[in-house]
């Protein structure tokens, strides 16, 4: 008798365990009721739908160059419609092959503070090679309108690709549609041979 009441007892635990688990897993009526049925999980994209996809290069990293303001930012104004350096220009070195190009990446980012009281404010990081513009576009909003804290984060990864081989000087700018004020920042240059 002894051990058959702890089998029952194992058992009725058992099934009081497996009955919670089916709760626990499976929604109310009330649940149902108020969302509708059960979602079904979407299908992951096809990749029919997708663009070509693009083949990768082989890179070397040459060299890196890491730009900030960091651990002592000072604030400071990105006027309406004016663009502004983050940092100095910095002169890099492309050592490819002769016959060879290199490819430069920026890794940028700053902290802003949205100055305008009605949008969402557009920011952007602007990566130069030369004084070129190499890759500029709105990758951030300037956080809440009117908000007074540094509540937003614009960050981009540009690439120039086939940049001849010898001295260049690259710089990241920033650029707001209608004010902000930005604070913490890094650029990171990162130079690669084939």
């Amino acid at each position: 008798m002894k051990y058959k009441y702890k089998g029952a007892l194992a058992m009725g635990a058992l099934l009081a365990l497996i009955a919670a688990v089916s709760t626990l897993t499976n929604p109310t009526a009330s649940v149902k009721a108020q969302t509708g049925e059960v979602e079904k999980a979407l299908m992951p994209p096809t990749f029919l739908d997708a663009s070509p996809a693009v083949a990768g290069v082989d890179h070397v990293l040459s060299k890196t160059y890491i730009n900030t303001c960091l651990p002592s930012c000072s604030a400071f104004a990105v006027g309406a419609g004016k663009a502004i350096p983050l940092d100095q220009l910095t002169t890099i070195n492309c050592p490819a092959p002769v016959g060879k190009t290199c490819t430069i990446t920026d890794d940028a980012w700053i902290q802003l503070e949205n100055t305008s009281s009605t949008t969402n404010n557009p920011e952007a990081l602007g990566f130069y090679v030369d004084g070129v513009d190499a890759d500029f576009y709105y990758n951030g909003g300037g956080g809440t309108p009117g908000g007074p804290l540094y509540d937003a984060i614009a960050h981009k990864t540009a690439v120039a690709a086939k940049v001849s081989r010898g001295t260049h000087t690259v710089q990241t700018l920033t650029y707001s549609v209608d004010g902000a004020n930005g604070s913490a920042w890094t650029a990171t240059y990162r130079v690669y041979v084939p």
